[in-house]
């Protein structure tokens, strides 16, 4: 068997396991953490995302800063990159909020990364919205699904 054939029989045999394992276990949410090893208010949000990241259907990301460098202790983790993202939802948002240690659920709603109920609650409202988006779309398949307007800045390394 040639070096093409194997390496593409492997990348089909990784992409129908990655549609099982996400069949079996659908995203419901995407929660992302804006945190800082200079902050002092962080550790509890941080161990709080490490619980989230072992839920199934959760995609968890902590994004550290770096504009916490300027007063004199740079983030080994910080970056420029989730800096920006950072900015980019308090802009989409309309809003100046931008602090440490800031959850972002799906893209919409922010508050405090170790305020667990605050995150579990948003999670469960846009769930909801989410189900009820499908439902409607399966009642009648040939209706497009409702415009979402995406407040997400984009990723960038």
């Amino acid at each position: 068997m040639s070096c093409f054939m194997r390496l593409s029989l492997s990348i089909a045999l990784s992409l129908l396991t990655c549609t099982s394992a996400i069949a079996d276990h659908p995203i419901r949410g995407v929660v992302e953490l804006f945190t800082s090893q200079g902050c002092s208010s962080c550790p509890p949000a941080d161990a709080l995302f490490e619980e989230l990241a072992q839920q199934r259907g959760l995609a968890v990301l902590s994004l550290p800063v770096d504009y916490w460098d300027r007063l004199g202790w740079k983030d080994t983790y910080g970056s420029p990159a989730h800096s920006a993202r950072q900015r980019g939802y308090a802009v989409a948002r309309g809003d100046r909020a931008v602090y440490t240690p800031q959850a972002v659920v799906n893209g919409a709603r922010h508050m405090n990364g170790a305020d667990r109920s605050e995150i579990s609650r948003d999670l469960r409202l846009q769930s909801r919205s989410m189900s009820a988006d499908r439902a409607q779309h399966c009642a009648s398949p040939s209706a497009p699904p409702r415009p979402r307007r995406s407040s997400s800045p984009p990723l960038s390394s």
